[in-house]
């Protein structure tokens, strides 16, 4: 179960969903997955469905902002720069 979201911004309830997935993943056996679940005080059914509440979201995200044509020409060249110079002086033409 691979998420791409930070859970601190979750319910608690997605917290203990997701703290039990990732127990479960972990565990070597139904013993050791009850034991890791107890010692976390989590349950078994807190892991096999997700809560009825949709996750918090953190919100759209901002688009990157627009640069003007003579901005990209000057980062292009830095980055062109920047990678002749850090490839050594055998990489620049002579």
């Amino acid at each position: 179960m691979a998420a791409d979201y930070d859970i601190t911004s979750t319910s608690p309830a997605w917290q203990r969903h997701h703290a039990a997935r990732t127990v479960a993943g972990h565990a070597r056996d139904a013993k050791d997955l009850a034991e890791l679940l107890d010692m976390l005080g989590l349950t078994a059914a807190e892991g096999r469905e997700p809560p009825g509440e949709p996750p918090v979201t953190a919100g759209p995200k901002k688009p990157p902002p627009r640069l003007d044509p003579p901005t990209v020409c000057r980062l292009d060249n830095l980055l062109r720069n920047g990678r002749a110079n850090a490839a050594g002086p055998s990489a620049t033409p002579r």
